[in-house]
């Protein structure tokens, strides 16, 4: 009686070690959806994704501008998975993941996000709007770059690591 309840207490550990182990992580959509959706002191905005895996995404010309790729059209193609929280409303405020199929790519990632910061804060001086491009930042966790200009970015990082196992 102990083999067969032995036996079965092994088998059913086996399933669910496949079951959580092939499970897909969720899309960035997801989880820059979560973190913004939970955090109350945001502003309304729009989340924009872009990759392979949505049937609704933003076009190349609009990711393009976005990130400024008119030298290096290219790179969007090295994009697995990326999603743009943004807002307008009140205070300018955005939130960018961008998850490359290679870890090797996202020193350009960076580079890209530095532009978006650069262009954010021009144009938030010439229009006299307040912001928060002023203490943006980014953050590497592997294959994925992450822009944060929030009101509260430590929060928010700390939010998105807790929805975000990889990171």
């Amino acid at each position: 009686m102990k083999k067969i309840c032995f036996t079965f207490f092994m088998i059913g550990a086996l399933c669910l070690f496949f079951l959580f182990s092939c499970s897909k992580s969720g899309t960035l959509y997801d989880i820059i959806t979560s973190v913004t959706v939970n955090d109350k002191s945001l502003p309304a905005g729009r989340i924009l994704c872009y990759g392979r895996m949505y049937d609704n995404t933003v076009s190349d010309d609009t990711l393009s501008e976005y990130l400024g790729l008119e030298g290096y059209p290219e790179f969007k193609d090295r994009i697995e998975d990326m999603a743009v929280y943004s807002s307008v409303n009140g205070d300018y405020c955005e939130l960018a993941a961008m998850k490359l199929y290679k870890a090797s790519d996202t020193p350009d990632g960076k580079l890209f996000f530095e532009r978006r910061i650069a262009a954010a804060t021009r144009a938030l001086n010439m229009s006299g709007q307040k912001g928060y491009a002023e203490g943006a930042y980014i953050k590497v966790y592997g294959n994925t770059v992450v822009l944060y200009m929030m009101p509260d970015n430590a929060s928010v990082e700390k939010q998105m690591r807790k929805v975000k196992q990889v990171f």
